[in-house]
């Protein structure tokens, strides 16, 4: 079942797996924490002279005015307030906050908050790639929280490649014209300057034949990309980040923020894949659609955000009626949220808040409600989505032909709302199961395709061929964001599910490692030693790494400000005006925290392209706080008895050996021997998910320090990088740092 459990929850399930003594998740024998202690007692028990740990209640509040007393805590909350504390305090304070631009610019301060901590340092964003495309740039809908959307019912495309100076100059003009509604314009008159000329098909590749066409039970990325073209959003975002009613006309949000009435353009209607009309579509197609995904068990985004959908999954009702999707009339569609959440008209792009039609979806033996539904579709009388002319359609698109593993056609449904304006009459998919480097390249030469992204094997071709300098660009640094995750509360020393990736350390040496990870001063100082960019060559090339490196956990340019903002940065009144974009409030907090480091480039606008944090002396001067503070709890860091770092590889992967290779030389070159890090190998694919990935709560992660938690972009607000920081089991990334 794809469903996010409610805080509550998880904190039972937690709470029943601790009290039955659950070995995967208690300080059993096998998995003691370093230093020895029982879940219940403070005092180390290892029969040397091991500092005593600090027995001050979690969340103790520190006078501003004195430093910060560095103490070794055996207890998740105690560990987390620790080192966390000040974030969760301001991401507190920004889900309260009275305005957007208001909980923006708390959410970037809480975000200083992290980086400061180090316990996580960020590595780089969704790696950069050359491209060669005869796709205007961005025409296809553009997201600041996701990047190009790829939306094929409103891009622009030229029958000749665009040359690659050209893209960047379309890169540059979309950037300058952002928020006018003149880009998609302007950019055709530059081309049909140029020269260039314009087509009404789209081509593209797949790699697999669809394994449904029931969009609500796609599974995979080619499930959906087969049957997108035949369905259309309520809203979708313009090349220029601008949501356009598609088909909605308008919304209304309540003064509580909690309740969306959206109005549906009248006058559409559900077709087969023939064209001929089915039924008209009206609001409660919506309200079908997710009760649809609830019977399926896969409605994430539905679950997380609509009032009643947890109540419904569990069972507690049957009555679809208690859930916050309504028809109140035939073209008043209505979403009742669990709490006000501002970005949710974001999410209006996205497959969960697609329509089906109820009328077609019965007729072909489908069914609604959790029992109902399990029971229909165990039957042969239950035929929806098993190919394209089961289906009832409302896209731009209908799909005439698909042969498998070899051809999918769709050509203009002449229903469609807006089809008397679409750019695009057709589309087609020509199957390709990439072992061919060449047709790819020739494919795309011919025009068989309208876009090229190149890995080394292409690039060499293209290169071979001349036609990497004429048309290559670079494309952007995608949303997510990857990080080196440190484990503060380390209890397991071999993989629980199958005793792979053994730790080589003595008891000594784990307590002495787990007091380190504790220290903030220690994290950072690991932070300041990794080369970036030659972690990143070993995967992207010299050419791309210093690209792709990301600063922060957020893109910087993720939102802006809708409005002025005062707000209190340590004391002092300070306005951040209308469109300061996040990133620069992050740094304004860092700058006034003392943290000396840049994140932000207010002149190119960005927190992506350099490593800011790369510096061995600031690296040295860290390790050098951070040995005298261990030592005033007794811990002894030299070079005969150094800090031991863990860090699993993946053996069998050469590029990953190779990674793990220049962390080990960064760490190792930068402490004179004060720091060891010790490479684990991992001889396959599981015993690399078992170390983290697999495991059932952050004790149960074996390692020091890893790569396992990448944050992501969900919706348009900051906050979905966040979330998964959040204590007492809510967070789904704090188990990567040991904690629940």
């Amino acid at each position: 079942m794809k469903v996010r459990w409610t805080k509550g929850i998880v904190a039972l399930l937690l709470a029943v797996m601790m009290i039955l003594g659950t070995a995967a998740c208690s300080k059993g024998a096998e998995n003691t924490a370093a230093n020895g202690t029982s879940e219940n007692d403070k005092t180390p028990a290892t029969g040397t002279d091991t500092p005593a740990t600090a027995d001050e209640p979690a969340g103790t509040d520190t006078p501003a005015e004195e430093e910060k007393t560095f103490a070794v805590y055996d207890n998740d909350e105690d560990i987390y307030m620790a080192n966390l504390g000040e974030f969760y305090a301001d991401y507190q304070k920004a889900t309260e906050a009275s305005s957007v631009s208001e909980r923006y610019a708390l959410l970037a301060v809480a975000e200083a908050k992290v980086l400061e901590s180090g316990v996580a340092t960020p590595m780089y964003g969704g790696i950069a790639g050359y491209q060669m495309s005869r796709i205007v740039y961005c025409s296809g809908g553009y997201a600041p929280w996701r990047g190009d959307m790829s939306d094929m019912s409103q891009m622009i495309i030229t029958n000749e490649i665009i040359l690659g100076e050209d893209q960047n100059h379309l890169r540059d003009l979309r950037n300058e014209l952002m928020g006018t509604g003149t880009y998609i314009q302007k950019a055709v008159e530059y081309l049909t300057e140029k020269g260039y000329t314009f087509q009404d098909t789209y081509t593209s590749t797949f790699v697999d034949n669809p394994t449904t066409w029931d969009i609500f039970a796609a599974s995979t990325n080619t499930d959906a990309g087969i049957i997108g073209p035949t369905f259309d959003y309520l809203f979708a975002y313009d090349a220029e980040g601008v949501m356009q009613p598609r088909m909605a006309e308008s919304y209304e949000i309540s003064e509580d923020g909690t309740v969306y009435t959206i109005k549906i353009r009248p006058g559409q209607i559900w077709v087969d894949s023939q064209g001929r009309k089915i039924a008209d579509v009206t609001a409660d197609d919506w309200v079908a659609a997710a009760q649809h995904q609830a019977d399926l068990q896969d409605c994430y985004d539905l679950n997380n955000f609509i009032a009643g959908m947890t109540e419904y999954l569990t069972g507690e009702t049957t009555d679809f009626s208690t859930v916050g999707v309504k028809a109140v009339d035939d073209l008043t569609l209505q979403y009742t949220l669990k709490e006000p959440a501002t970005y949710f008209i974001s999410l209006l792009q996205k497959h969960a808040f697609l329509p089906l039609c109820r009328s077609y979806f019965l007729s072909q033996g489908g069914a609604f409600g959790l029992t109902e539904f399990a029971d229909a579709r165990a039957k042969e009388t239950y035929q929806y989505g098993i190919d394209q002319n089961h289906i009832a359609i409302c896209g731009q698109f209908l799909c005439t032909n698909m042969t498998e593993k070899n051809s999918v056609t769709y050509v203009l449904n002449e229903n469609y709302w807006n089809a008397a304006n679409a750019n695009l009459k057709k589309v087609s998919f020509l199957y390709n199961d990439d072992f061919d480097v060449s047709r790819a390249y020739y494919d795309f030469m011919q025009g068989n395709v309208m876009s090229f992204g190149m890995n080394e094997q292409r690039m060499e071709l293209a290169k071979q061929k001349g036609d990497f300098q004429k048309y290559a660009y670079i494309g952007d640094v995608g949303q997510i964001s990857s990080l080196l995750w440190f484990n503060l509360h380390r209890q397991t020393y071999a993989n629980m599910a199958d005793g792979a990736a053994p730790s080589r350390k003595t008891d000594a040496e784990k307590a002495l490692s787990c007091a380190a990870m504790q220290n903030r001063h220690f994290r950072l100082a690991i932070g300041h030693a990794i080369d970036r960019e030659r972690n990143i060559a070993q995967s992207a090339g010299e050419e791309l790494a210093p690209l792709s490196i990301r600063n922060t956990l957020t893109p910087g340019t993720y939102v802006k400000l809708l409005e002025d903002i005062t707000m209190d940065i340590n004391g002092t009144p300070t306005t951040f005006p209308k469109d300061t974009w996040y990133g620069a409030i992050v740094q304004a907090q860092l700058d006034a925290d003392g943290m000396d480091i840049q994140v932000w480039d207010a002149e190119k606008k960005t927190t992506d392209g350099w490593d800011a944090w790369l510096n061995v002396e600031k690296a040295k001067e860290e390790l050098r706080l951070a040995v005298e503070e261990l030592k005033t709890l007794g811990y002894e860091v030299t070079k005969e008895t150094p800090v031991i770092i863990d860090y699993p590889y993946t053996e069998y992967n050469e590029i990953g050996k190779n990674k793990a290779y220049v962390m080990k030389t960064n760490i190792e070159n930068a402490f004179d021997g004060l720091v060891r890090c010790d490479l684990i190998p991992l001889n396959n694919v599981t015993e690399m998910m078992n170390v983290a990935l697999n495991t059932k709560c952050g004790a149960e992660v074996n390692t020091d320090m890893g790569g396992a938690g990448a944050l992501g972009s969900d919706h348009g607000d900051p906050i979905c990088y966040m979330e998964g920081l959040l204590p007492h089991g809510d967070g789904w990334l704090t188990p990567y740092l040991g904690l629940w």
